[in-house]
């Protein structure tokens, strides 16, 4: 008997949001490597929250391939994603920073996992670490364990990372009184829903620089991933997150050979590529 071979279904509409403020230095490569795509069922979307750097120009040499663009005072980050996520058309959402930006066949492969994996509310891939300059930092990104991701950091890396749009809309949308770690409050809601699909490649790359905001303000920003943990962390393990900032002063007072010796138990948060 002949084999039957089925045609694999369309690739599901996606919409990409990039929330921009003076990042005029980064955002044309951020914006070029998602129409540069060549996703056939693509929407982009670029809300910049009133830049004054040169931002507004860079965005409208591309406003004939935006579905929609806008600049302005927006009330920050999560908000101007949310609004993103509101006017999106898309099955599949994500947002890319103004300082970040997708590697070549990102969306193809996210897409792919979508259509394939219908139960899926969350694709990823691993995102590669550069300076300002492009030279190479390593890779992060890890098999998804939900214990790694509530109590030690953040397996699933924002950049590389796709999510189903109605199980945003289940959820609830990102938490626009979180600054630095709202993707880790929104990632934490939908893996209750499903376990995320991993993809065995790296889907984009994040600019290391010292006017990032989660590098500007490492203390308020390890502030507010540790409450966040503190909402979905119960029993032993709130005891154990309460413990962290204790438990984090000690460790970076503990002489060199020992920090090293602890570091090779501990899992691994950037890998070499």
């Amino acid at each position: 008997m002949a084999t039957i071979r089925l045609m694999p279904g369309p690739l599901p509409t996606m919409t990409i949001v990039t929330p921009s403020f003076n990042q005029a230095r980064f955002l044309e490569r951020t914006i070029q490597s998602v129409l540069d795509q060549g996703y056939p069922n693509l929407e982009y979307i670029v809300l910049d929250g009133g830049s004054t750097d040169g931002s507004v120009e860079i965005i409208r040499r591309y406003a004939d391939r935006l579905a929609y663009w806008t600049s302005g005072p927006d009330g920050g980050q999560s908000a101007a994603i949310n609004a993103g996520f509101r006017r999106a058309s898309g099955e599949v959402v994500a947002w890319q920073n103004s300082d970040d930006a997708y590697l070549p066949g990102a969306l193809q492969a996210a897409g792919e996992a979508f259509r394939d994996h219908p139960e899926a509310v969350l694709v990823y891939g691993r995102m590669q670490r550069v300076d300002p300059d492009g030279r190479d930092l390593g890779t992060m990104g890890s098999v998804y364990r939900p214990r790694t991701l509530l109590y030690s950091h953040q397996v699933i890396p924002m950049p590389s990372t796709f999510f189903r749009r109605s199980a945003v809309e289940k959820v609830g949308m990102i938490d626009e009184s979180l600054h630095y770690s709202m993707d880790l409050d929104l990632i934490l809601r939908l893996t209750q829903l499903a376990e995320p699909v991993m993809l065995p490649q790296t889907l984009a790359l994040a600019t290391i620089h010292a006017d990032a905001k989660t590098t500007r303000d490492q203390e308020v920003a390890a502030g507010e991933t540790h409450r966040v943990r503190m909402r979905y962390a119960h029993g032993l393990g709130a005891l154990f997150v309460r413990a962290q900032p204790g438990m984090s002063w000690a460790f970076h007072h503990l002489p060199a050979w020992m920090r090293g010796a602890l570091n090779r138990v501990r899992p691994r948060r950037v890998f070499d590529t």
